[in-house]
């Protein structure tokens, strides 16, 4: 039987790219799934408890794209703390789907609560990460949002080392994946993946979820020059760019 699949990342990272290439094998993503502008193949209940986990931390945002970040302490605390009722309903509703994949960049985070409830013997783990300069590139030109890049970095180190904490902790098995490997070396990565979760997923599997071009970097270097000039567009003319912490 195939382990239940866990991805953690920190946002805007190619998650979701690598969630429905891993949905393709026969994992369930949940009765609806969350869609921004793209689909996220995000179980929406696992989203909607999240953001009550963090709010119950007193991080009232529902990303977690902050500084500072949510408090791992407070996270773990509320297994103590709340009603789990709620919570173990929706492990059991997964676990009559196994193999299930959650993937929710604020698990990152909550997943120190989730712990308690799962069988995490019986999950794989993978590390989603991206070169940030890919992220702020495309968060400038396709999120139309003045984000300096250094605060960009912060927040992608704090999902980080929450992840590996927890693997830490937690002991579980690991694959660390890369987006810009996976569209630069797509049929390694594919490899990789079969062989780490005991799939038989192709090339055209990928073909099917990423709509862009791949063994090329999504953006260039001249991408990268025109969200420079953009984001000091953004800081000097317009005034506006992201401040942390961020009002709530």
């Amino acid at each position: 039987m195939k382990s239940n699949v866990i991805i953690l990342t920190s946002g805007i990272s190619g998650s979701s790219v690598l969630a429905g290439l891993i949905s393709r094998a026969g994992y369930w993503l949940g009765e609806k799934t969350e869609k921004v502008e793209y689909e996220t193949f995000e179980n929406s209940s696992l989203v909607r408890l999240n953001i009550e986990l963090l709010r119950n931390t007193d991080y009232l945002w529902r990303d977690i794209a902050d500084i500072p970040c949510p408090s791992i302490e407070k996270i773990s605390a509320l297994y103590e703390n709340v009603e789990l009722n709620t919570f173990n309903r929706f492990v059991i509703q997964c676990d009559k789907h196994t193999p299930w994949l959650w993937k929710d960049p604020r698990l990152s985070y909550t997943i120190f609560f989730w712990k308690r409830l799962i069988d995490v013997s019986r999950c794989k783990f993978i590390l989603m990460s991206r070169n940030p300069i890919q992220t702020w590139t495309g968060i400038i030109l396709r999120g139309k949002m003045g984000m300096p890049f250094n605060k960009l970095k912060i927040i992608q180190d704090n999902c980080d080392m929450s992840a590996k904490l927890f693997f830490q902790e937690s002991k579980v098995e690991c694959l660390n994946v890369d987006f810009d490997d996976l569209i630069l070396m797509p049929d390694n990565m594919i490899e990789k993946l079969n062989d780490f979760l005991g799939t038989e997923l192709k090339l055209e599997d990928l073909k099917s979820i990423y709509n862009g071009p791949l063994y090329h970097k999504r953006w260039s270097k001249f991408d990268y020059a025109k969200a420079t000039l953009k984001f000091l567009y953004y800081k000097y003319l317009l005034r506006s760019i992201i401040e942390f912490p961020r009002d709530v």
